[in-house]
């Protein structure tokens, strides 16, 4: 329309020019100067079609590079979704093989775990249980009445039978209610706490505690201390691997039992799963009576070697004399010695097998052994400790056992 509207002012324009130029050039017929007038109106229209024709050509191509420029644009972002795609799809395929490959190293930590607890379940139901009179009478063991109250740790511990006592144990067994507790071992001078001992206790089914000095002895001659040990044992592996991303140091001194070094099949599996588990070389300390160690056979010997060669480092506790081979204690991956203060400290009537604790800190540190003093409960006793330059403290002045809940919070 717009075209049509401009060709007809063209044409107004040439009649117009025609009419003006015949009545200027009167030497000129009118027709030539209509001619001439037409022929300007042709030229005209031929240029001015010539000129919308470029600009429209102009404003095309335009649209097109826009276009082209877009499609450019969706080409790239394309190419890049592919490549992320592709990069997803990949990590996803990775990803996929690590938690598969993560899943089976956890199921088979978890059956070796298994085979180790069913072990020593096994030794521990070796051990009837005894059955009740057909009286009806209930079997010692079924009511803890004359127990001390984990409540009320002042009360008076009453004498308990030895039948009472081995019922307890049983059932803390059999319903899984033998306790961690952590006792703190700090550095000396610093007082900071470096490391734990992990301690059983027995916990009955009214929440009241076992002592110790109780059950100890009748659970060793029942043959019982080792599964004791080793549940303890689990569940220090199990804290560890639950704090596992807790940046600390502390290591955890486990007690090693004279039945389970006597144990070889149970030891041989016991190293097995250690092995397994390399992490735990740097936080379990494994504990041994000194009249334990002194009668290692040698097969103990070398699996205990074994478990050195892992990394597993050794603590010789319960020492009663000072006659110490420091040097085949070092060469057998011994790193610690615990000895109580008292006999660090009391000279003997006779003076026999006697060592000035002086001369004794300097043979631990020849063979790179640190020496831990246990049962401090006194101020006086640090700084004659600190007197003789000992590495580690361990009593009731820096902590009493707690469950392990409450020392890993307060840790």
């Amino acid at each position: 329309m717009t075209h049509l509207f401009i060709l007809a002012s063209y044409a107004v324009v040439s009649a117009a020019a025609g009419f003006v130029l015949s009545q200027s050039l009167t030497q000129l017929a009118p027709t030539t100067c209509y001619l001439i007038a037409g022929a300007g109106f042709f030229t005209a229209a031929l240029a001015h079609e010539i000129f919308s024709r470029r600009i429209e050509q102009r404003d095309m191509i335009s649209q097109l590079d826009a276009a082209f420029d877009e499609i450019d644009e969706m080409r790239e972002s394309n190419l890049d979704l592919t490549e992320n795609l592709v990069r997803a799809r990949e990590e996803m395929v990775v990803l996929s093989v690590a938690v598969e490959s993560a899943a089976a190293g956890t199921n088979e930590a978890l059956v070796r775990e298994m085979k180790v607890l069913r072990s020593q379940l096994g030794h521990m139901q070796k051990v009837e249980r005894p059955r009740a009179k057909r009286s009806g009478r209930e079997w010692p063991g079924d009511r803890p009445e004359i127990m001390p109250s984990a409540s009320d740790p002042s009360g008076v511990e009453a004498t308990i039978n030895r039948q009472e006592i081995l019922g307890h144990i049983r059932e803390a067994l059999e319903t899984n209610r033998i306790d961690l507790y952590l006792q703190p071992i700090v550095s000396l001078p610093q007082r900071r706490t470096r490391h734990y001992e992990a301690f059983s206790r027995i916990r009955t089914s009214d929440g009241r505690i076992v002592a110790a000095q109780q059950y100890l002895e009748v659970a060793k001659q029942e043959g019982l201390i080792g599964t004791i040990d080793n549940l303890l044992l689990m569940r220090c592996v199990q804290l560890l691997r639950r704090n596992e991303k807790r940046q600390t140091e502390s290591s955890f001194f486990v007690n090693i039992s004279q039945h389970t070094l006597n144990d070889e099949g149970f030891l041989a599996q016991f190293i097995d799963f250690m092995a397994s588990n390399p992490t735990l070389a740097a936080r379990l300390i494994f504990e041994i009576a000194q009249q334990d160690v002194a009668a290692l056979s040698k097969v103990a010997l070398a699996q205990l070697g074994r478990l050195g060669e892992l990394g597993f480092r050794f603590s010789m506790d319960q020492v009663d004399t000072l006659e110490i081979d420091f040097q085949d204690l070092a060469q057998s991956h011994f790193r610690f010695i615990k000895i109580p203060i008292n006999l660090l400290l009391t000279l003997p009537e006779d003076g026999m097998n006697w060592v000035h604790p002086r001369n004794l800190k300097a043979k631990s540190a020849v063979s790179e052994i640190n020496l831990v003093v246990e049962r401090i409960e006194q101020e006086s006793d640090v700084i004659e400790m600190l007197e003789y330059g000992f590495d580690y403290g361990q009593g009731f002045l820096f902590g009493a056992p707690r469950p392990s809940r409450e020392a890993a919070r307060a840790a």
